[in-house]
């Protein structure tokens, strides 16, 4: 599946598509109870919660009566469409990533593993996952109070001082800048957690340290692997559903923009059917992609360890002689020389040289220069010594 090496890019690539390719169904099963059908439920539950939302929002603003209540009521509907739904597809793309780890592992060692036995494989970790879930929300809701309370007590204290407003605009800019920056920095720190409950059977902190540890010495190589793998899924998963979106919106929104039409019933319907199909194409990319990215994190982490831990020569003599019995256990670090570096295949060292058998070594390139004729200069004739039994005349004629 890879080579026992610490491992380039290619290879992480690489290895993530070959897991992918040779046990599809089983982790597209994973893939869409997952995250497919949360996906699904959550395009489906946000298309009809924008309508709802704009009907409440007319309401509000037609003098009926009542607007503050209808519009608290609508910023709740806005907040759990536009954070909640998203934060559990999420999740359950965050689960995702155990299942795929314990196959991954499971592939490294040369075995294929059934539905079945992915979910026997992660008997008493299944819930450190859902734990490290919710630690995850726990600590988003702090950081988002913090962050909350920083802006409310910043903004007063603009206003106090009578600040303009570029110092606002100014100041939203680098909160928000700031905020991005911490979250990605933890996001990057946690990224092995899962990975590694899978594959060793740590509890939820223990996990979380061997992560912190993993990445210490790594961070801009995992940010910009994780980065660019992002960027090529979300490429491909865009380029995927863009036809059928854009029809989707074309139709309701040019026809029908409230779907408050009576005789556009037939276009709302197919505007709806386009809506379902594109949501489908979307989940389906987003399944695929979802699997890769999650082998890669996999196999991410499986270098660390091999980099740090000697985790590949754990792996060959398992493959040898079957011990350690479970490679992938907790071990301790190692204190191993740095990999040595290979040439490529058909590359010559500039101090090494080729020979053949029983051929006297050659010289230096500058002595082969120096031995070589001048332009111009006449080659002399090799002088070959007398056979025996051959006599030359005198006069040097033949």
């Amino acid at each position: 599946m890879i080579p026992l090496r610490p491992l380039g890019f290619g290879d992480v690539l690489g290895g993530a598509f070959t897991v992918f390719r040779r046990n599809a169904r089983v982790l597209l099963l994973w893939s869409v109870l997952l995250s497919g059908v949360l996906g699904l439920l959550s395009t489906l539950v946000s298309t009809f919660g924008q309508q709802a939302l704009q009907s409440r929002m007319m309401t509000a603003f037609d003098g009926s009566g009542g607007g503050d209540t209808i519009v608290a009521g609508s910023v709740t509907l806005w907040i759990l469409l536009t954070i909640g739904l998203p934060f559990l597809a999420y999740l359950g793309r965050g689960f995702l990533v155990a299942p795929v780890a314990a196959d991954t592992g499971q592939r490294v060692l040369g075995r294929r593993a059934t539905f079945r036995g992915l979910w026997a494989l992660l008997a008493g970790r299944r819930w450190p996952v859902v734990a490290w879930m919710f630690v995850q929300i726990g600590a988003g809701l702090v950081v988002g109070i913090i962050v909350a309370v920083v802006f409310v007590g910043f903004f007063a204290a603009l206003g106090a001082g009578d600040a303009g407003a570029g110092w606002f605009v100014l100041a939203v800019f680098v909160m928000v800048l700031g905020f991005g920056v911490v979250l990605t920095w933890l996001g990057i720190r946690f990224a092995f957690t899962v990975p590694t409950i899978a594959l060793e059977g740590r509890p939820v902190f223990a996990a979380a340290a061997q992560s912190w540890r993993l990445t210490r010495g790594a961070f801009w190589r995992t940010f910009g692997i994780l980065l660019l793998v992002q960027v090529m899924f979300g490429v491909a998963a865009s380029i995927a559903t863009a036809p059928l979106t854009i029809g989707a919106v074309l139709v309701g929104g040019v026809f029908d923009p409230l779907g408050q039409t009576d005789a556009s019933s037939g276009i709302g319907a197919g505007a709806l059917v386009l809506i379902v199909i594109g949501s489908l194409l979307a989940i389906a990319v987003q399944c695929v992609t979802d699997v890769l990215s999650a082998a890669v994190v996999t196999f991410l982490t499986i270098d660390r360890r091999i980099r740090t831990e000697a985790l590949d020569q754990r792996i060959a003599s398992h493959l040898d002689t079957g011990q350690p019995a479970d490679p992938f256990a907790p071990s301790a670090p190692v204190a191993r020389s740095p990999w040595p570096q290979q040439p490529w295949a058909g590359q010559q060292q500039p101090w090494q040289q080729q020979q053949w058998p029983g051929q006297p070594p050659q010289a230096w390139p500058g002595q082969q220069q120096a031995q070589q004729p001048r332009p111009g200069q006449q080659q002399p004739w090799p002088q070959l010594p007398p056979q025996q039994g051959q006599h030359r005349p005198p006069d040097g004629t033949a």
